[in-house]
């Protein structure tokens, strides 16, 4: 049976500027400004958000239109699509939430896993985004688990309640954010949420996706006797201590974070320091203490490229150079010593990154470019391939439509034909055009 809510009665009618009819299909839910329902439109279906009468303000009327007109900032928004109005009130229209994605705030529940590499691909979903999102001059100020939806399949997110975005230092509907991801200085009162507020909220949501806590809940969180609006304040505003402080002064709780160390164990040097930073610098440095965009994107994708499988417990290894140690790595999970993964080192002018070669890898437009250009997402230009006369031989197989170029034992080159294969052995090199290669196995 429809639910119905308090605002609409399912099956009223809406009559639209063009002459079509939006009709009120059933409730989806509710929040602190309004109610969301199912619509039809034409035979299609979409979201309408309908406002209480206290949210009912010719700034918010304006400030939806504005963001109507300008248009979503990338595919990752569910952005308002329509104004709708009726009897001086109004509402938005959008795209539904498609079932496959489930709310972010799921995966600390543990109602949904995300494996590694989807992990990676939400945050750096989430950083593109928000990238987007600021480089149009605008803020989203209010980042958090309940705004976030993540396949968790593919990792892909998408962002919803996108009613308050507003211009870098400007807040429509006075929103501040949630607590717990509100930066420092917006739980001080100190300014209002802008660009840099979300820069904090986007490490503090990334980092609760990755490690299952929150970066200022230690020791002193599990140990405190009243979780009330001073304590709130004190450790998310007065005196925030990230729990991987280097000074050790606010620990994960052994007994009720003992994941903590495991997951921070799990992910590289380089993505560590990065939170560090966001959590410590970031804390007082909002334009130079916080990560950007990019600076996410970059190391994401960095972990992306350099998984491996455990051969012992099959959980997913990133390769780090600044943990290998005499030609080996330790696996985070079985703390076995393992064998490095085959490699492939792509250098583009002074720039070089180093690829595991796994079974499924495959080698991303992005990589063989001067200019690592994250618009045209992942594009594969190589991919492993298994000799079926000789399973223990692989090769790259060439996608794209140009020739490849590789030198052999005896320095003669050779090319490689659209379709084709390069076996893979140690020491090849091979020209990709604006990139070359050298295989580390």
């Amino acid at each position: 049976m429809p639910k119905t809510g308090d605002l609409i009665k399912n099956g009223f009618e809406f009559s639209l500027s063009n002459g079509q009819k939006c009709i009120v299909k059933d409730f989806i839910g509710g929040g602190g400004q309004g109610e969301v329902y199912r619509v039809s439109i034409d035979g299609k279906e979409y979201a309408l958000k309908w406002y209480f009468d206290r949210c009912q303000t010719e700034g918010l009327r304006n400030s939806l239109s504005d963001l109507i007109a300008g248009g979503a900032p990338s595919k990752s928004f569910l952005w308002p699509k329509l104004l709708i109005e009726h009897e001086n009130k109004f509402g938005y229209l959008m795209d539904l939430l498609p079932t496959s994605y489930k709310k972010s705030q799921d995966i600390l529940s543990r109602k949904i896993n995300l494996s590694y590499v989807t992990a990676c691909n939400a945050c750096l979903q989430l950083a593109d985004a928000f990238r987007h999102l600021h480089i149009a001059g605008l803020s989203y100020q209010d980042i958090s688990w309940g705004n976030i939806f993540i396949n968790p399949t593919t990792g892909d997110i998408l962002v919803c309640d996108n009613d308050n975005v507003a211009p870098h230092g400007i807040s429509v509907a006075g929103i501040a954010g949630t607590m717990g991801f509100m930066a420092p200085e917006i739980v001080r009162g100190d300014t209002n949420p802008d660009s840099y507020t979300d820069l904090f909220s986007l490490a503090v949501l990334m980092f609760r996706l990755l490690f299952l806590e929150h970066p200022f809940e230690g020791k002193r969180y599990a140990e405190a006797e009243c979780y009330d609006q001073a304590f709130c304040q004190l450790i998310y505003g007065e005196n925030p201590v990230f729990i991987f402080d280097p000074s050790g002064t606010n620990p994960p709780d052994s007994n009720t974070q003992g994941n903590a160390k495991l997951f921070w164990e799990k992910y590289p040097q380089y993505l560590q320091e990065l939170f560090t930073m966001a959590f410590t610098k970031g804390l007082s440095d909002r334009e130079n203490g916080r990560p950007l965009e990019q600076t996410w994107i970059d190391a994401f994708r960095k972990i992306r490229e350099s998984l491996f499988p455990c051969p012992y417990c099959s959980v997913s290894i990133a390769y780090d150079e600044a943990v290998v140690s005499n030609g080996r790595i330790n696996c985070y999970k079985c703390r076995k010593q393992l064998p490095l993964p085959p490699r492939i080192k792509i250098t583009v002018g002074k720039r070089s990154r180093t690829i595991s070669l796994n079974a499924d890898t495959k080698l991303q437009v992005y990589q063989l470019e001067p200019t690592p250009d994250i618009e045209k997402g992942d594009v594969p230009v190589a991919e492993m391939a298994q000799n079926p006369n000789n399973p223990s031989s692989w090769g790259l197989r060439n996608l794209t439509s140009d020739n490849w170029f590789y030198m052999v034992a005896d320095g003669e080159e050779k090319s490689c034909a659209p379709g084709r294969a390069i076996v893979l052995n140690k020491n090849l090199k091979i020209n990709f055009g604006s990139a070359t290669g050298e295989t580390i196995v």
